[in-house]
């Protein structure tokens, strides 16, 4: 089942990053209902919301994809998440939450460093200095 898991998650990842948000998340959806009882107790639940989240950022849903972030950081595996901290970062950013967008941001960086923001935009990064 695991496998099954991975693969809609990639797909779903493909298509996020391809403009299918409505398809990206039917296929973290899929995932989520592939879980175990209690879901939300399941390792790889943060992976799968913080992946919801990140589709909702990509459509500009910022509050909907902090929302679903922050719950991600509840879930099993969530707090320590640089890619979770990363992206509910940016959604608070979008908000204009500026502080609480500094410390996710932080705590991005303090896991993976400089790498955590490769490939992003770089006012995310400097807000942090």
């Amino acid at each position: 089942m695991h496998d099954e898991i991975d693969e809609l998650c990639d797909l779903g990842v493909d298509l996020a990053e391809a403009g299918s948000f409505a398809k990206a998340l039917e296929a973290y959806e899929a995932a989520w209902a592939l879980l175990d009882e209690p879901a939300h107790e399941q390792e790889g639940s943060a992976w799968i919301l913080g992946n919801i989240g990140y589709t909702r950022f990509l459509q500009g849903d910022y509050a909907a994809g902090r929302d679903d972030l922050a719950r991600a950081m509840t879930l099993p595996g969530g707090d320590g998440n640089a890619f979770l901290h990363l992206r509910l970062g940016q959604c608070l950013f979008e908000l204009g939450d500026l502080r609480r967008a500094g410390e996710h941001l932080r705590l991005a960086f303090a896991i993976e460093a400089e790498a955590v923001f490769v490939d992003e935009d770089p006012k995310y990064r400097d807000l942090i200095g």
